[in-house]
């Protein structure tokens, strides 16, 4: 998979994932990665590792990300898959989606807010320990 082993972390994720870390949350990655690709595992812990990247628990080649959410008692889920983002936000789960890589538009509510960066990312967490 040539577009999986040339990717990058997206910008601004590094600084923001850092400051939220030394504020004491924590980050689980549920991804389908490692399924029916299974190099595509392989490049994200590669790209994970080149920068220093170490989440708290990882769910590889995961169908189901509401079950895990449940589970693991996530409090924000961040996807691009509208399709998840709505059955997570049908589950009182409150989600980040990253509606820009996607042509379905959700309407915004309790449970989904659209981001387009990590710094909108960063405000929204942000705003709700406040």
């Amino acid at each position: 998979m040539t577009v999986s082993k040339e990717s990058n972390l997206m910008s601004g994720f590094i600084g923001v994932y850092n400051l939220l870390k030394k504020q004491g949350h924590e980050f689980v990655v549920i991804t389908a990665r490692g399924g029916f690709v299974k190099e595509m595992k392989d490049d994200a812990i590669r790209l994970l590792e080149e920068n220093n990247i170490d989440f708290d628990k990882y769910y590889w080649k995961i169908d189901d990300k509401l079950e895990v959410c449940k589970n693991e008692n996530v409090d924000i889920m961040i996807d691009d898959d509208w399709r998840i983002i709505k059955k997570l936000a049908d589950n009182n789960i409150k989600t980040l989606y990253f509606g820009d890589t996607n042509l379905v538009k959700l309407e915004e509510n309790k449970y989904i807010k659209e981001v387009n960066n990590w710094g909108d990312i960063y405000r929204f967490i942000r705003n709700e320990e406040k």
